[in-house]
């Protein structure tokens, strides 16, 4: 009887560590569905052994909600937002292709994850282009929380300008918070993730400005400026330190119109944008900017091509005020990034002064301006140890 119990005991361990493809999720589109958004993509096979998701159920709904945020809010309820237009046709950033297919190891790694595309820049060329069928190349890519590092550039391109002083708090700007517990935080404090927030948010505030239950200056309202802060003045990662940044950029600026033009003058032109992109906006017309800027997948890499210029640039006050914010960061406690600075995670993987552009479901742009390459993958679940795919590519390229 002990031995027939040891051995189902040892079959239940193995069934369990061993790979199995997802089961087929309540909200997995029908064929039929399917075809309404992907006309000409097959129906992706389920074949993925150690996804967390199927590709047919995360394709079909991020696309839907992506329509969502797409439609007209006045006529059928998608979020409001502000355009983000590209550079002008000479100022298009170019990026340098030579794209093999992936080495096997590397093809097998993503293929059999829960990844839809990866891109690999090195020494100024695009290496490696893949990507999943139904990713298409012209349609913006919501950044989720890697969009915060384009609020960091903004924000230190404004201070060079003299248009905002990050020593301020975000009460002399945005007069509509001036009386919540953000009113007496600095920008800069913001920017290294240093509010001390985690007394007051404790939930997710994107739950309630997606879904447009609330708007981001009722939510922080809710909680009143404090004579004294608890606790010490240590890292904490939040939300709404970003979105309060670009609203204070918006207000200072003279509202959305105006913001729109400075970003396309001074972002757009910098990193070379080619398309269209979006940051979306709350219902109340509040930027939801800490996790909602969509670009295309290459002015993503155009990005963080323009932070390696940033980064070995000596001469321009962005750079210089970027490269002493980095030199000046806020230790994390976490392994993945020992650092942080102007919403960018610093260091971690083995690879000396990473910059890290993260986003939720492991989003990431992997920069090592040093060597001049970036990995950059869309993933949409935290199912894969970037150590892994940095080790397969970086080490054996090295």
């Amino acid at each position: 009887m002990k031995k027939l119990l040891g051995i189902l005991v040892l079959g239940f361990i193995l069934s369990n560590t061993s790979s199995a493809t997802p089961p087929k999720h309540q909200w997995s589109p029908s064929i039929e569905k399917w075809k309404k958004i992907f006309k000409k993509v097959e129906y992706p096979p389920n074949d993925c052994k150690y996804c967390t998701e199927r590709h047919d159920y995360w394709a079909y709904n991020t696309y839907r909600k992506a329509s969502l945020k797409n439609r007209d809010y006045k006529n059928n309820g998608g979020l409001k937002k502000i355009i983000i237009k590209p550079a002008k046709s000479n100022s298009v950033r170019i990026i340098k292709k030579n794209t093999k297919p992936l080495p096997k190891e590397i093809y097998d790694y993503v293929y059999y994850r829960d990844i839809s595309s990866l891109m690999v820049f090195d020494k100024g060329v695009l290496i490696h282009d893949w990507k999943r069928d139904y990713i298409f190349n012209d349609k913006p890519i919501n950044g989720e929380s890697r969009s915060k590092s384009i609020v960091g550039i903004a924000a230190i391109k404004m201070a060079c300008q003299n248009i905002l002083d990050l020593n301020k708090t975000h009460g002399e700007y945005s007069s509509e918070i001036k009386d919540s517990f953000y009113g007496h935080v600095t920008l800069k404090d913001s920017l290294n993730m240093l509010a001390r927030d985690q007394y007051v948010i404790n939930y997710n505030i994107l739950t309630e400005t997606h879904r447009k239950k609330s708007d981001l200056t009722a939510i922080l309202n809710k909680h009143p400026k404090r004579l004294e802060t608890e606790g010490p003045k240590e890292f904490k990662y939040s939300n709404p330190n970003t979105d309060l940044i670009t609203l204070d950029m918006i207000n200072v600026l003279g509202g959305k119109k105006k913001f729109a033009k400075w970003f396309q003058k001074n972002i757009s032109e910098a990193a070379g944008f080619a398309s269209k992109g979006k940051i979306l906006l709350d219902k109340k017309e509040a930027p939801i900017s800490s996790s909602s800027i969509m670009l295309t997948r290459e002015d993503w890499l155009r990005f963080g091509m323009y932070v390696i210029e940033l980064m070995k640039d000596k001469k321009s006050c962005e750079a210089k005020k970027l490269q002493e914010a980095f030199e000046n960061a806020v230790p994390t406690k976490k392994k993945f990034a020992t650092k942080y600075a102007m919403f960018f995670w610093l260091n971690g993987y083995g690879v000396e002064d990473l910059v890290q552009m993260r986003g939720h479901g492991l989003r990431l742009s992997l920069i090592d301006w040093k060597n001049d390459r970036i990995i950059q993958t869309n993933s949409f679940a935290i199912s894969w140890k970037p150590q892994e795919l940095v080790n397969l590519i970086w080490t054996n390229d090295s």
